[in-house]
């Protein structure tokens, strides 16, 4: 298993715009239902609160790879592009 850290940045002002398509318009949902993951969690920022965060515990790269031809993943990158305005993202091995 392999964990994504991703954080992205939205224009200050769209912070519960961006929350409410993420909890409550399907943003996590549709990422949950990609094959291969096996958990999601997603959270703003204390100290910034425009930056935001997705740590997804994935079966693997490979499988979160193949997840972006997904319908459930391109419904996901639908709902997240118009926000965001910077972001990261890598993947770890936590013990």
């Amino acid at each position: 298993m392999v964990t994504e850290i991703a954080q992205i940045t939205v224009a200050e002002g769209n912070e519960a715009s961006f929350e409410k398509a993420m909890r409550e318009d399907g943003g996590i949902a549709h990422l949950s239902a990609c094959a291969g993951v096996q958990s999601v969690r997603f959270g703003q920022g204390v100290e910034n609160p425009s930056k935001f965060a997705f740590v997804v515990e994935w079966d693997s790269v490979e499988a979160h790879n193949a997840a972006r031809d997904s319908e459930s993943f391109k419904a996901f990158s639908l709902l997240i592009r118009p926000w965001g305005i910077g972001g990261v993202m890598d993947h770890f091995q936590l013990a």
